[in-house]
């Protein structure tokens, strides 16, 4: 069996990987925060932590290009995405016996960990689906990425924060490394072809030095910059509401599990009619302009908010 051989293997493939690798950013990055902010810790520490567990997202870019850099006939893609994966499980296992709170210096060098193996997972699930998915068929392919990602979101976001009140944190925990680990059976299932991940790769030192001049000629481009600056802007200002998001509503009064289901639904299937309206609108305006468009008004909600909540604090 190779999923990688059809369209609906293909599909099946990439969405539950997306949902692995959607579920625990959904749980460090919206759950976490939440749960934190309810047991009292101050939201200066709560930023603390979230910052420090996107720096390995912000600077993938640094060592990203080393996943295809160090491919070799033996160790493919399927391979960083296995391994990968299976640190990312390993890094989660602790926080079973240890509280956050109680051992801080323990629990945070492990989700750290956990958010190198996540990136280099998410870097490595993108080579791969570049190298494998036909161009006519990667509109589709990426849809049912973002579909898994999204529900990864939603279960262990949002689904998180109600499921720990019934079945408890512990447990929420072992299904999140379930989950985790559960995609790497699809990954065993592609079973390697000849054209599974594009040519055949080349000598170490032949991609060494391909990777050195590639490099090179990227950071003295413009325009590699340019995306930097708007990544800045845009992808850091929706993930810094997202980690504010969970505790700006506890101190409003709103309860976790009402958090939780807003993370649940109101959030993801607003993140997907959105995604929706922004490939409708990109394709009768352009690309640039739809880009601008969505820029402008994602700044304009945060100011909004932040407007709103300064004049009507406290009343």
């Amino acid at each position: 069996m190779n999923l990688l051989a059809t369209r609906t293997g293909r599909r099946i493939l990439f969405g539950a990987l997306y949902l692995s690798e959607g579920a625990p950013i959904g749980f460090i990055w919206w759950a976490l925060p939440t749960k934190l902010r309810v047991a009292g810790v101050p939201v200066e520490e709560i930023t603390a932590l979230t910052s420090l567990l996107v720096l390995p997202w912000v600077f993938k870019f640094l060592w990203a290009p080393l996943v295809d850099t160090l491919r070799t006939q033996r160790w493919t893609f399927r391979s960083w995405i296995i391994s990968t994966q299976v640190l990312m499980g390993v890094s989660l296992l602790p926080l079973l016996f240890l509280n956050l709170q109680q051992n801080y210096a323990l629990v945070v060098p492990l989700l750290l960990l956990h958010a190198f193996a996540a990136a280099t997972q998410d870097a490595s699930i993108d080579a791969l689906s570049i190298s494998v998915v036909p161009s006519s068929e990667r509109g589709t392919i990426n849809g049912w990425m973002q579909a898994g990602m999204l529900g990864g979101r939603s279960l262990f976001g949002g689904g998180a924060l109600l499921l720990t009140e019934t079945i408890g944190e512990q447990a929420v925990i072992i299904l999140l490394i379930i989950v985790v680990w559960s995609s790497m059976i699809f990954v065993i299932l592609s079973k390697p072809g000849a054209t599974d991940e594009g040519n055949e790769p080349s000598t170490f030192s032949e991609r060494w030095r391909g990777f050195s001049l590639r490099f090179k000629d990227v950071v003295q481009q413009k325009t590699t910059w340019l995306g930097l600056l708007f990544a800045v802007l845009s992808a850091a200002g929706f993930e810094a509401v997202g980690a504010v998001a969970g505790p700006y509503m506890i101190d409003r009064g709103i309860s976790g599990e009402q958090v939780g289901f807003f993370f649940a639904i109101p959030v993801v299937v607003g993140m997907l009619g959105g995604a929706l309206l922004g490939g409708y609108v990109s394709d009768r305006i352009g690309r640039k302009r739809s880009v601008a468009l969505f820029l402008v008004l994602f700044v304009m909600n945060i100011v909004i908010i932040a407007a709103t909540d300064f004049l009507f604090d406290g009343q």
